[in-house]
């Protein structure tokens, strides 16, 4: 989510088994009354109004997208944009197979396109230009902006919800919490919880209210980045990082930035992290990157990396 808002203010930034199955399950629920009307209150506190289950839905963003997959609503996916045909790692990726592409969502949507795919519901996140125009077209726009780990598990029971699939979805969700409690649990037995600053590319990184800093406690880190700014995705100076003086350096693999490049930034020489060789380019960010079922993977992800010594249980 996070990498295409900051194409948006700066434009120089840009499968393990754990969750195998992921989005091939169908929808369990039954066919719902066509008369039940549904109210839900998006994270923008904006309520929408539904005559009935939404069946023909267009996803904005990857996690959106990966979140309906994961709750058996491909079929009624109606069309998608090009960021998740980019960005969606495995083993989403290869549902998406067949799903119309309906072209860039940054900096604007394609008005056309979607009203002509004919959905009664968008789900998408903000940052996204053009949104309040599906108005006069009276489609629905559901928008999704977690900021905890806690946040995306709420925003999953939102798209249940309202595609008649609330069944399925506290049943992903579930699953998820399991999973995360027993990666925490192994988590609690290291002692020690490096500070951590993770470059998102152009030294934008994670502030206080973003899931991703929420996604590093987990794993079990001390995000310098939450203390830098009051902003959720900050682009902060070099002299901030080497002052926080991190013991570990994560870089977003889609930043286009390898260690040497990070390491030779302006007095990172300087920095712990560095004289240690704790610089690492995260090799599946797509997993971090998103707020989506897709978290499980990026905990274990930065939990492998920042506590190699830590086997995590399959």
């Amino acid at each position: 989510m996070f990498k295409h808002i900051l194409g948006i203010t700066a434009s120089a930034v840009m499968v393990s088994t754990l969750l195998a199955g992921c989005g091939s399950a169908p929808v369990s629920t039954g066919s719902p009354k066509a008369s039940t009307v549904i109210h839900i209150t998006d994270d923008l506190h904006h309520t929408i109004t539904l005559k009935k289950p939404a069946t023909r839905i267009v996803t904005l963003e990857p996690s959106n997208a990966e979140i309906a997959l994961d709750l058996g609503l491909k079929s009624h996916i109606v069309g998608t944009d090009q960021a998740t045909f980019q960005y969606t790692p495995a083993p989403w990726k290869a549902e998406l197979s067949g799903l119309k592409n309906i072209g860039p969502s940054y900096p604007g949507i394609s008005l056309e396109k979607i009203v002509a795919a004919k959905p009664d519901l968008v789900i998408a996140s903000t940052g996204i230009k053009g949104l309040s125009a599906l108005a006069q077209f009276h489609i629905p726009v559901l928008i999704l902006n977690p900021t905890t780990v806690n946040g995306v598990y709420h925003d999953i029971l939102l798209v249940g919800e309202a595609t008649g699939t609330a069944a399925k979805a506290h049943q992903l969700v579930n699953k998820m919490k399991g999973q995360v409690a027993a990666i925490e649990a192994q988590v609690a037995t290291v002692k020690h919880k490096p500070t951590v600053f993770y470059d998102l590319g152009g030294l934008f990184t994670t502030g206080r209210s973003t899931f991703l800093n929420s996604l590093l406690s987990m794993a079990g880190a001390v995000n310098v980045g939450a203390t830098m700014s009051s902003q959720p995705w900050p682009q902060v100076k070099a002299e901030q990082v080497v002052k926080a003086d991190p013991e570990d350096i994560l870089i977003d693999s889609t930043a286009g930035t390898s260690v040497s490049q990070e390491d030779h930034q302006a007095g990172f020489s300087a920095i712990t992290a560095v004289k240690t060789g704790h610089v690492y380019v995260l090799p599946n960010s797509s997993y971090v990157d998103e707020p989506s079922p897709a978290l499980v993977l990026g905990l274990q992800e930065l939990v492998k990396v920042l506590h190699p010594k830590l086997h995590l249980g399959r």
